[in-house]
């Protein structure tokens, strides 16, 4: 197996990335917005699972959220912040919608 293939990653504030980074995980750390797509492009290029802090993913268009969480590679899952001062994407809701199924 290439090292892509068994490699996670984290896309970031730098409190979590370092958690994320002793644990072994590829971390990319967002400081500013505008350089938010071309680190998120790199992580998606070296991960083969990569995890988005929940402020990461607030700050990302929600097409480009969706269109990212149904991708399989690599496959992306929003995680929550230590802070936790940002909520996570109401995926339930959105798959409900999806599927026909919001009465």
């Amino acid at each position: 197996m290439s090292d892509k293939l068994a490699s996670i990653g984290y896309i970031g504030d730098e409190l979590c990335a370092t958690g994320y980074r002793l644990a072994g995980a590829q971390t990319f750390v967002s400081d500013a917005v505008a350089d938010l797509d071309e680190l998120l492009e790199s992580a998606l290029q070296q991960t083969s699972l990569l995890l988005i802090g929940a402020d990461v993913a607030a700050a990302l268009p929600s097409e480009r959220l969706h269109k990212l969480l149904r991708s399989l590679k690599p496959l992306v899952v929003v995680v929550p912040n230590i802070e936790n001062n940002k909520a996570l994407p109401d995926l339930s809701t959105w798959l409900r919608g999806q599927l026909g199924m919001n009465a």
